[in-house]
């Protein structure tokens, strides 16, 4: 078996008695299965053959028959058990690793999940650990139940007669020869299957999460066109998959039927020479379906497993993948914070080859608001998300209140810092919900005030159901700027003491702009705050403005000392606003 089968049986050790309860009844439920062909021979020999009068024979039969009665009735309460133990221990292993999943995907970088579509990660921890579902009820537990039920019944067939039970397993080695060769065929199709799923899953959803952008374009049959080639080449794949599936069952299907007849040639001329009588002959074949049945499944669970294992290959993947950014050893609490912010020679790079910022050092005060001004590209959304460490930085240094911050415990580092960012990221749910993100602890009164310290109250209120109006993904009920003010609610309710505005009045207009304005800066107040804007209204509240061009610090004043010598702050201003000269001039 491959590591992954063994990686999965750690998951599932906390169930082994849940699956060998499952076991044991299993064996129990085709043990009582033996009574039937056990059943015919007794009343052959005994009822049949016997010297007995009609009456005699009669009641015989009856008992025989009432107790079989009895053993079938007990039959169906141990069926239940069997199947419910079992899967009650596949389900809960399985919820065990999408649950750990999860976590671990939550802990991978951003860079992990800026290199892979979003769709792709839901296959895995949604397609990937369904197709997974089996390992453990269809596939150990059954392979287990038919293997040690196979093994009894071929020491009582050799106990019956050693030679006829040599006669019947000709035909075992067969079995084993399929599964050699067919189980890795089988493995790797499975894979090839689950990789394309993985792949349709990443383009629809990169597409449906665009739609506008697609139907803005009219691009739909180019779209269609590129899902029609996706969905044939999984088509191709899954065909593939099942010619070896359907290979292997007419294989042991053949199997299956050649066994009996080894046995059927071998007991007859046996009866014929008068080695064999025919009760006993009669006997030993009622039980040979209950040898050939449990190999045929034991075929069965072993390509079962195999498929199942592909899926899990690509679960183990993503758990393989180490989370670049972690506690160290020993990190500490970050405590009280006052806000001083420093980059020491802090250089980063996304791609080795490609630098984005290059040896910046600046310090940013307690309280104070510095803006990050420069051209797309420039490096500045990437330096703020520095600061919670969402990247590690290749050289330098970044501290708080004088500690290096990969010293510190993430969880206590990032619930000092607030984010309002330029995609207002909301989630499926009431407008309560969203702004109880930031605090999930808070009251409904702290909610509420700082619903009305971002003004949203002011468009709630017209919602037939206030706060608790449900939003839909992303938020797509709502406006631009009424999303980006609930952003700001949550904001505020977190209450932290470094803020990261990323340019959190991009999507407002002009009189949304104003509104908002005043809140932020309210927001701000006091706060350590890192702002990206282009808007030079933002820009001249700050206390600070830092230009970067191409990954480095070029200018850095106060926006009035800044705008009146010729430099690139200036020429952005000229550039970007293009009322600079007028606002010379006064």
């Amino acid at each position: 078996m491959s590591p992954s089968f063994w990686r999965f049986l750690k998951f599932a050790r906390p169930y082994w008695l849940l699956a060998s309860g499952s076991i044991m009844c299993g064996v129990l439920k085709f043990s009582l299965a033996l009574l039937l062909p056990g059943a015919l021979g007794l009343v052959v020999k005994h009822v049949v053959e016997a010297e007995l009068s009609p009456e005699q024979q009669i009641q015989k039969l009856g008992l025989i028959l009432g107790c079989l009665i009895g053993a079938f009735l007990l039959r169906a309460p141990i069926t239940f058990s069997r199947t419910y133990l079992a899967e009650l221990a596949g389900n809960r292993t399985i919820f065990d690793i999408r649950t750990e999943l999860y976590r671990h995907i939550q802990r991978l970088s951003m860079s992990y999940h800026a290199n892979r579509r979003t769709g792709g990660t839901i296959s895995r921890l949604i397609g990937d650990i369904n197709a997974a579902q089996g390992i453990l009820d269809k596939g150990v537990i059954s392979f287990s139940v038919d293997l040690l039920f196979l093994l009894g019944v071929t020491v009582f067939l050799f106990v019956l007669d050693w030679r006829l039970a040599c006669a019947s397993l000709v035909t075992l080695p067969m079995y084993g020869m399929a599964i050699i060769v067919l189980n890795p065929k089988m493995r790797q199709a499975s894979t090839e299957v689950q990789s394309q799923v993985s792949e349709m899953s990443g383009e629809v959803t990169e597409k449906l999460s665009g739609l506008s952008v697609v139907l803005s374009f009219v691009r739909e049959k180019t779209e269609e066109l590129n899902f029609f080639l996706q969905h044939r080449s999984y088509l191709g794949k899954v065909m593939g998959k099942t010619r070896i599936q359907a290979t292997q069952l007419a294989s042991t299907e053949f199997l299956t039927a050649v066994g009996p007849l080894v046995v059927i040639g071998y007991g007859g001329y046996r009866v014929i020479t008068g080695t064999l009588d025919m009760s006993g002959f009669i006997w030993f074949y009622g039980f040979i379906s209950h040898l050939y049945l449990p190999t045929r499944r034991l075929a069965d669970s072993s390509t079962i497993v195999q498929e199942r294992l592909a899926a899990m290959d690509r679960v183990f993947e993503v758990f393989d993948t180490k989370p670049e950014i972690k506690d160290a050893p020993g990190a500490r609490h970050i405590g009280q914070v006052e806000g001083t912010i420093a980059f020491n020679e802090v250089s980063f790079s996304y791609d080795p080859d490609t630098p984005v910022l290059h040896k910046l050092s600046f310090t940013i005060n307690p309280g104070e608001s510095v803006a990050f001004v420069g051209r797309s590209g420039a490096g500045k959304s990437t330096l703020v998300n520095l600061v919670p460490r969402f990247y590690e930085i290749d050289t330098g240094s970044i501290e708080i209140d004088g500690q290096n911050i990969q010293e510190l415990q993430l969880k206590s580092l990032r619930s000092t810092i607030g984010m309002v960012l330029q995609d207002s990221i909301l989630f499926s749910g009431s407008i309560r919900e969203n702004i109880l993100y930031g605090n999930r602890n808070a009251t409904s009164t702290e909610m509420i005030t700082a619903a009305k310290m971002a003004h949203v109250d002011e468009f709630v209120d017209e919602l037939p159901k206030g706060y608790d109006t449900v939003i839909g993904e992303r938020g797509v009920k709502l406006s631009g700027g009424q999303k980006q003010r609930i952003s700001i609610a949550r904001a505020f309710l977190r209450d932290p003491r470094i803020l990261i505005l990323d340019e959190a009045t991009s999507s407002l207009d002009s009189h949304a702009e104003n509104i908002i304005q005043e809140a932020l800066e309210e927001l701000m107040e006091g706060r350590t705050t890192l702002v990206i804007a282009h808007r030079l209204s933002t820009i001249v509240g700050c206390d600070r403005v830092v230009v970067i061009e191409d990954g480095h610090i070029v200018q850095e004043g106060d926006h009035e000392s800044l705008i009146q010598i010729e430099g690139p702050y200036r020429a952005l201003c000229e550039e970007q606003f293009g009322y600079v000269r007028l606002e010379l001039l006064e």
